[in-house]
């Protein structure tokens, strides 16, 4: 009971991304159509029209070469068979001996490059300004960038703004969320900080209750990839309980039916389960969560459109096969 009174209650409070002007240079025909192919397979060439849309100024293009570009899931494989200077000319601006992010110029063109720019571009004591940067970023539905920003408003004493954007926007951080939402009440609690709360929670047993329900095992899953199973231990594929375990957690969230579909057209009905916790379990150990599937920039391309894409299998079993998947069994 305490679970569906929560899930209705951050429904009321829930807000997905609201919505805003495009990234300029998103809806050129040019990039419409190199956005597709990239989408379809045909990758080198759409990053190569990509590349000269960016030299050409374009600010869409160049948050898009940039993410795909910090990824080694979308751009390693590619990145391998050039040599040094095709891999600069297709990935980075030319700028000095070894080009530059294309993050850099844009960041001076655009309000969500900025933001983007300023997650992994400061040096202390030269702080991101959070207040601009977080409900930027999560009103364009970053969630994956967005959330790994978090962990430096806390360390930097900003989590009050994290818990906010976390709680204003449950249905673009999802399960994911609620789990790091969670951390950060609890450590501003710990510091002697007063934790915002849903409106409805009126006393200490109901603010306990909330805290237990952001951070509930499959809410870690979704922030972590690890499922707990007792003290100290993670479930594990080699693992009959672990197993089942993973299987069910995956099976459980929205952000991971991709891999259901996967596992569904890959592996026969009898090997669903392992097929599930397997590919789970090594996606897991990338470092890839949260949010294992998105795509490269959820605010030009949305996940569900990444997934259904001719490539998401593509790259999916590429990775899987770069890390010695055993496949089906």
């Amino acid at each position: 009971m305490v679970r569906i009174a929560f899930v209705i209650l951050l429904s009321v409070f829930a807000s997905a991304a609201s919505a805003q002007s495009p990234v300029p240079g998103s809806q050129d025909p040019r990039f419409v159509q190199a956005t597709d192919d990239w989408l379809n397979g045909d990758e080198l060439a759409a990053l190569k029209e990509l590349a000269s849309l960016a030299n050409e100024g374009q600010v869409a293009a160049k948050i898009l070469v940039s993410r795909i570009a910090d990824a080694p899931w979308f751009s390693a494989h590619i990145a391998q068979t050039l040599n040094r200077k095709e891999r600069i000319a297709l990935f980075r601006e030319p700028k000095g001996l070894s080009g530059r992010d294309w993050l850099t110029s844009a960041s001076e063109e655009n309000e969500l490059a900025r933001a983007m720019w300023q997650t992994q571009s400061y040096v202390p004591p030269d702080l991101p300004d959070f207040e601009t940067v977080v409900p930027t970023l999560a009103s364009y539905g970053e969630a994956k960038l967005l959330l790994r920003f978090f962990i430096e408003t806390w360390q930097f004493g900003k989590e009050d703004v994290a818990a906010r954007a976390l709680l204003e926007n449950d249905a673009l951080f999802g399960a994911a969320g609620r789990d790091f939402l969670g951390f950060v009440l609890l450590s501003m609690e710990q510091d002697g900080k007063q934790p915002p709360l849903p409106a409805g929670i009126n006393n200490t047993d109901e603010a306990r209750a909330f805290l237990g329900w952001l951070r509930q095992d499959i809410h870690r899953f979704a922030y972590s990839g690890s499922y707990p199973v007792d003290a100290g231990r993670v479930a594990m594929p080699t693992q009959p309980d672990g197993l089942s375990t993973l299987a069910m957690a995956v099976q459980a969230l929205p952000e991971l039916q991709p891999l259901t579909l996967f596992c569904e057209v890959t592996c026969g009905p009898q090997e669903q389960e392992a097929c599930l916790a397997d590919t789970v379990w090594i996606v897991s150990r990338t470092g890839a969560f949260p949010y294992p599937f998105s795509s490269p920039a959820q605010s030009l391309i949305p996940d569900e459109t990444y997934w259904f894409s001719a490539r998401f299998f593509k790259d999916l079993g590429r990775n899987l096969k770069s890390r010695d998947w055993q496949g089906c069994r």
